[in-house]
């Protein structure tokens, strides 16, 4: 055998094992949104210590799968049509102004990081891979948000938008078109960093934001949004 063809396997601790483990659980449904986790039996069952699971919930918490509450404990995540309507309130105007800054700042490695994890995303998408697809557009947002060099907002948006990533990828109901779409839309952010300036990019930022948290809440919970817009119409007549 000429050269080496085989690639060295990577060792996963035990930390990371556990972390994949629960997030696995999380994602098929087997733990569901809102689920209380109890960290010394979700130890007895993986046959491991309590610390260590105490450190994978670190973890996931980082990653958005679960919350943890003081006095009461650590849930698997579960946000409701009027908590992510607050988030999005937030995130629509403070992603928007991370985007306007960034643009400010970019450079031509920036936007070429940017333009991979779109390509990234788009790849994911046709292959329906959705692990994929989410870890590489969380690292396409997460990217912009450094290019803003404001730390302090940096850490804002982790807090507010990491937890609605990970929910939408528990709740994954999304088609193909969907995803495909989804990608294109931030491809489109990467071609306008050249051509716009930074007030107009916020501003369409600001709309595409506001199209997809629609479509989002209409995916998620259709029955509160159509009761939302049968509200809407009785209050136009």
């Amino acid at each position: 055998m000429k050269g080496s063809v085989l690639q060295h396997i990577k060792p996963i601790s035990k930390k990371d094992q556990v972390i994949e483990m629960i997030r696995a659980a999380v994602l098929s449904g087997r733990m569901e949104p809102g689920e209380p986790i109890v960290e010394n039996r979700v130890a007895g069952e993986l046959g491991v210590g309590t610390p260590l699971v105490r450190e994978a919930l670190l973890e996931l918490e980082h990653q958005g799968f679960v919350q943890k509450f003081p006095y009461k404990g650590t849930y698997v995540t579960k946000l409701s049509p009027e908590e992510i309507e607050q988030i999005f309130r937030l995130r629509i105007e403070l992603e928007s102004l991370a985007i306007e800054w960034a643009k400010k700042n970019a450079a031509s490695t920036d936007i070429a990081e940017l333009r991979r994890l779109a390509e990234e995303m788009r790849h994911g998408a046709e292959s329906m891979q959705i692990d994929h697809f989410y870890d590489n557009d969380i690292a396409f947002h997460r990217k912009l948000w450094e290019m803003s060099g404001n730390a302090y907002l940096v850490d804002t948006l982790e807090r507010l938008v990491v937890p609605l990533f990970a929910f939408f990828l528990m709740r994954n109901d999304r088609d193909q078109e969907n995803y495909i779409e989804s990608a294109a839309n931030h491809l489109q952010i990467v071609e306008s960093f050249p051509v716009l300036e930074a007030g107009e990019l916020r501003r369409s930022v600001k709309q595409t934001m506001g199209r997809w948290k629609s479509d989002m809440l209409g995916r998620l919970f259709p029955e509160t949004t159509e009761n939302a817009s049968e509200r809407e119409e009785r209050e136009e007549r």
